[in-house]
């Protein structure tokens, strides 16, 4: 078919070189009306849904450069991204309209529009990409044509889906299957698995028949078109450092991807592949043909659906609804930024025209300020001649010192003037500095009233010390003054003073006083002045805790009132060149500034010291009203610590509330900190008897937990504010005096005596705690005991859960007790006590103690052990609850929590161990029914030749599956597991136990005990097997107990086959099964004497041979285990009965059996069993 098309694709050429990016991927359709819209975009690029549009593409694109072109795969750069019309730069567009009223495209379009350009193309079974609208000319004209490639594409996509249905149903199941791309859009079969890898060959428009046609179902599988363009950076990263040619391909790619964008967030992709661009070719202009199409109306009961400002949505398909839409929102977008660009071109004149005004006006200004400047400089001739730094400078009166003169002596006769008025009016002034202080006296501005006061009357202060000093020092300047060639006509300060002294000879000679009486009034005046604003501003710092809470603006008024005078003294310090204080006093000058800060601080610190002890005062005046009830002291003592905790927590409101209303060097926080340190020290050091703590044994555990709480809420308080406190030692003890905090300067609190003070009290307070929590800890240990014994010497009747589990109520009588207690510490100390810490390690040392000394009294039968077990268990888990719950509600450090969780992993592992030790613990009273019942009669005579069946290892086995039913309800899961290990060990024990007795009991020592051994080794057989089976049936719902009975029941093999080589039965050496024996029981003895009773049961006359066998083979025996001198039977662990050579241990020692050997060696023997045995 023959087909043409239009745009530019940015990318490589056949020949490998680069085209040039002339427009982008949407034509501009022109109407007949002459309204322009955007025609359907192409669906370019690597993402092709299959061949087809890719060939038409490459038709297309050869048809462009080339004239003819035959289908393949298109190579663009994304979906959507960088795909631009091509432009055929041969033909050129047309200058007239042609008949029709076809309008053609703008001139605007010559390189960033599409030009035209016609080609042809030829692909088998494929259709043409756009038909033509009429017959062409072979003259040049403007063809502009869709970017579309492929019309009819939603044909073949209808037919590629009816085949898919129809593979689908002859599979069976349409789910995705091995090969399927991220759609599933394959069958699964195999002819679909080649076709994906290529085989057969397509054509053309590229049909999907089901043969010969995999390459594009491969493609189309392969590649994933559902891909959102990924965001874009902002226009200020992207445009950064670009050249204006790669600022406009920028632009269009930025174009390219939004509306790429656009398409995907719509959802109009979909819309686009089934309809292509047949749809919009309806609603737009038709170019081609010079014709245009009217809009296809809707035809449907619906309505037609109205766009944002009422207009109806043009259009029958989404995309042109959605087109219609974004070009609206683009177009009030455009309006608005321009309509803001416009506003501020507009604003930008008169900006620009105010900011040259104001440059203008700033030039002149500057001018007249250098002139002015010269004017104030210092143009004075030196020697007679202008200096070279007067010249450099250019000063305008350098030249000119006369000049100079006469407008510095206006400047100061004008300065002179306003001084003497300002004198002058001194006693007016004080008169109406003293209304307004009495005016706003009791009002609401008082304070500022104060401050304002203040200010006015330092400068008649700072006027009077000056003129004092100044007039004084003129008095007594004997230098030589100006010279007078600088100034010829002018009389020299030297010449007037020397005058005006020869006339005032006789006053002078009062030495300064006729200046003192010539002030005398004034300063009287004055300084009364001052000293009424002293006693008014010294009320108000009287009551500086209330005022700087209540009224913040009002105290940092009273601070700088009282500032305002320290600042001018400072200030004249400076100006005169004074270094300390002695040179400010001297002789020749009497006055100085009212001493304001002084005063307030000694009344600040003097009423920050009665407030404490005003609060303390009425605690005690209301104890003495109760001296005659029985508790007067304990409320006396609570009242105490109430007051003085109230008086610490005030140390942080200080800080952050009062503080800031004053200077920083005032120090408001360390003079209330210390106070309070002072007076609470005192008064608690009274109620406990000195700082012994002579009266500590009279106070209750809650007051003793009050006492230690306070101590560490102080501390904590203290150096919280003051991190340095901790780390002082204090310099001296100040228990019968009050610290100085104002040594050495009255201004200025002395910060190494209050910390100093600080530190001491800090110190001793400590200690009076480590007193305290000594009495509290032997309080708590008494009071422990107490309980914890009443509690384990309770009866505690063993009940039943609704599991059947067995318990008593020991578990929950003990930590009730222990929780109440706990409770109560938890509560009266702070959250980093270490007094909590030591109080519950020692609860928990107590419970430890007590569980050693009581266990083994509540295990008296089966049900008490499991019920033992149960409750020991659950104590475990509470201890672990305990701590957690602590540790959660607490602010511990690492070492305290360390020591927390020591203490309890002790307790835990003791209660734990317990529980373990009554689990099995149980096998004793389950074995004293089967020892009764089988006891005797084993290896007996009866066992031997009546008991063929063996009926014995039966009973035995009938028996603990009987008592195993209980257990398993009596028990929980793990403890029954410790009990069945017990019960295996138990089993061997007690087989062994009955084998050995028997030989304690045959006395011939020729003659051996088994009438026939052989049959007596194969009823041990059938025993063993008996006992085993039984133990390996339970093993099925207890895998770990295979290890245990295969460990166990090797002994009993060991032993039936030393029995055998003993009997001759066997040909294996003897040593070979005395190892392994040794091993088990660890002590060479204890071998010794085993094997010789095994050798007296089968061979009496060979007993004395094995055992000088047994001797020879002592370094062996050593060598494989070497023997534990210890004391094993005082191990409180060792569960009676279950340890194989403890039992054989004990039948050694009680033997009364004579054997062939030496008595010594016996003896020796003996001895040495005796030791680590009993």
């Amino acid at each position: 078919g023959a087909g043409a098309g239009a745009g530019a694709i940015s990318g490589l050429t056949q020949d490998g070189k680069k085209t040039k990016a002339t427009g982008v991927a949407f034509d501009a359709s022109v109407t007949a009306g002459g309204e322009g819209k955007m025609s359907k975009p192409g669906f370019l690029g690597r993402d092709s849904r299959s061949k087809s549009d890719g060939a038409a593409l490459k038709n297309n694109l050869n048809s462009s450069l080339h004239g003819t072109g035959t289908g393949s795969t298109s190579t663009g750069s994304g979906w959507l991204r960088g795909n631009k019309v091509a432009a055929v730069e041969e033909v050129k567009t047309p200058k007239k309209k042609k008949s029709g009223g076809a309008s053609q495209a703008p001139s605007s379009m010559s390189k960033s529009s599409a030009r035209t350009g016609a080609g042809s193309g030829s692909g088998s079974g494929g259709t043409s990409a756009n038909k033509s609208t009429g017959k062409q000319k072979k003259t040049k004209k403007n063809v502009i044509m869709q970017c579309w490639p492929y019309d009819d594409f939603h044909k073949d996509q209808q037919k590629y889906y009816e085949n898919i249905s129809e593979r689908d149903v002859g599979m069976g199941s349409p789910r995705r299957r091995r090969g399927a791309d991220e759609f599933g859009y394959n069958s699964g079969s195999d002819e679909d698995d080649m076709d994906m890898h290529g085989n057969g060959h397509g054509h053309g428009n590229g049909h999907y028949n089901g043969h010969g046609h995999g390459e594009d179902v491969g493609v189309f599988a392969r590649e994933s078109i559902f891909e959102r363009p990924s965001d874009l950076p902002s226009i200020n990263e992207a445009v950064q450092n670009l050249s204006l040619l790669d600022f406009e391909n920028k632009a269009e790619e930025r174009a390219i991807t939004i509306v790429s964008t656009w398409l995907f967030d719509a959802g109009l992709i979909d819309e686009l592949l089934v309809n292509g661009a047949s749809g919009y070719g309806q609603s737009s202009a038709s170019i081609g043909g010079g014709q245009s199409t009217s809009i296809v109306s809707v035809k449907s009961s619906e309505g037609v659906e109205v766009g944002a400002h009422g207009f109806p949505l043009e259009g029958g398909l989404k995309i042109d609804k959605e087109a219609e839409k974004l070009r609206a929102g683009t177009q009030r977008e455009l309006t608005l930024i321009n309509t803001r660009l416009n506003d501020g071109v507009a604003a930008s004149g008169s900006e620009v025209q105010e900011l040259v005004n104001a440059v203008s006006a700033t030039k002149s200004e500057l001018g007249r300020l250098r002139e002015l400047a010269t004017y104030i400089s210092s143009g004075y001739k030196r020697d007679g001649n202008s200096g070279s730094q007067d010249a450099k400078d250019g000063l305008l009166l350098a030249e000119y010192p006369r000049l100079k003169r006469a407008i510095n002596a206006r400047r100061n006769i004008f300065r002179c003037f306003r001084e003497l008025e300002f004198f002058s009016q001194i006693p007016l002034t004080c008169d109406r500095l003293r209304e307004e202080l009495h005016q706003g006296e009791w009002t609401a501005n008082e304070w500022n009233t104060i401050r304002d006061v203040c200010m006015e009357h330092v400068e008649l202060e700072i006027l009077l010390v000056e003129a004092e000093s100044g007039m004084k020092a003129w008095l007594d300047d004997e230098e030589d003054g100006d010279d007078d060639s600088s100034m010829p006509s002018i009389q020299t300060n030297r010449s007037l003073k020397k005058s005006w002294k020869g006339r005032q000879a006789a006053l002078l000679a009062g030495n300064h006083q006729v200046v003192d009486n010539f002030l005398s009034q004034h300063v009287k005046n004055v300084w009364e002045l001052g000293d009424e604003i002293r006693m008014r501003i010294l009320s108000g710092v009287g009551s500086a805790f209330d005022l700087a809470l209540q009224n913040p603006a009002g105290m940092v008024a009273l601070v700088e009132a009282v500032e305002v005078y320290e600042r001018a003294a400072e200030q004249y310090k400076v100006s005169q060149g004074y270094g300390d204080e002695e040179s400010v006093s001297s002789d020749k000058n009497h006055l100085r500034f009212t001493d304001m800060r002084a005063a307030a601080l000694a009344q600040l610190y003097q009423d920050f010291e009665l407030r404490g002890l005003e609060v303390f005062r009425a605690i005690h005046m209301q104890a003495a009203d109760l001296a005659e009830e029985d508790d007067a002291l304990s409320h006396q003592f609570n009242a105490v610590l109430r007051a003085a905790t109230e008086l610490v927590t005030e140390i942080d409101v200080v800080k952050n509330q009062m503080a800031p209303c004053f200077a920083p060097h005032w120090h408001v926080e360390i003079l209330w900190s210390s106070c309070v340190a002072h007076v609470c020290s005192n008064q608690i050091v009274q109620q406990i008897g000195g700082p012994d703590g002579q009266q500590l044994p009279e106070l209750s555990v809650t007051q003793l937990l009050d006492l230690v709480a306070w101590v560490e809420f102080f501390r904590e308080t203290i150096e919280d504010a003051f991190p340095v406190i901790g780390t002082i030692n204090a310099k001296k003890t100040y228990f019968d005096e009050r610290p100085d905090l104002f040594a050495g300067n009255e201004k200025v609190v002395n910060m190494e005596n209050a910390k100093d003070s600080l530190a001491w009290v800090n110190n001793m307070l400590w200690e009076v705690h480590r007193l305290a929590q000594d009495e509290f800890l032997l309080r708590t240990r008494s009071e422990t005991d107490k309980w914890i014994t009443k509690v384990y010497n309770a009866n505690h009747e063993t009940t039943q859960t609704r599991e059947g589990r067995l318990v008593t109520s020991l578990c929950e009588d003990i930590f009730s007790l222990a929780g109440i207690q706990l409770r109560t510490i938890r509560e009266r100390l702070t959250k980093k006590s270490d007094a909590l810490v030591m109080a519950v390690c020692l609860i928990f040392s107590q419970l430890r103690a007590q569980q050693l000394q009581s266990r083994d009294k509540f295990m008296r039968d089966l049900e008490t052990c499991c019920a033992s077990a149960n409750d020991f268990q659950r104590m475990s888990e509470k201890v672990e609850d305990v701590v957690q719950e602590l540790i959660d509600h607490s602010e511990l450090p690492e070492t305290s929590v360390q020591m927390l969780e020591d203490s309890c992993g002790a307790l835990v592992s003791l209660y734990s161990g317990d529980a373990v030790y009554a689990a099995q613990r149980a096998h004793c009273f389950i074995f004293e029914p089967i020892e009764e019942a089988i006891g005797r009669d084993l290896f007996g005579r009866k066992w031997e030749v009546e008991l063929t069946h063996n009926e014995l290892a039966m009973t035995l086995t009938r028996t603990l599956e009987d008592f195993m039913g209980d257990l398993e309800t009596f028990l929980d899961e793990f403890m029954l597991k410790k009990t069945v290990d017990a019960l295996v060990a138990s089993t061997v024990v007690f087989y062994v136990k009955c084998l050995l007795l028997r030989s304690e009991k045959h006395n011939n020592n020729k003659l051996p005990y088994f009438g026939d051994t052989v049959l007596a080794m194969e009823r041990m057989d059938r025993d063993i097997y008996v006992m085993r089976n039984y133990f390996d049936g339970l093993s099925e719902g207890m895998p770990a107990l295979k290890k245990v009975v295969e460990k166990e029941f090797e002994v009993l093999t060991t032993i039936q086959e030393l029995i055998r080589i003993a009997a001759g039965i066997s040909d294996s050496e003897a040593m070979h099964f005395i190892l392994p024996l040794h091993k088990r029981v660890k002590d060479i003895n204890i071998t010794k004497h085993v094997v010789g009773d095994l050798w007296h049961l089968a061979q009496p006359t060979e007993e004395r041979a094995i055992w000088e066998q047994t001797e020879s083979m002592e370094a062996d025996l050593l060598a494989v285990c070497e023997p534990d001198n210890s004391k094993i039977a005082n191990n409180r662990m060792t569960v009676p009965g279950l340890r194989l050579d403890e039992t054989l241990a004990k039948i050694c020692i009680e033997s009364k059996r004579k054997r062939p050997v030496h008595a010594t060696a016996v003896e020796n023997m003996l001895g040495a069993l005796k030791k680590n045995w009993e």
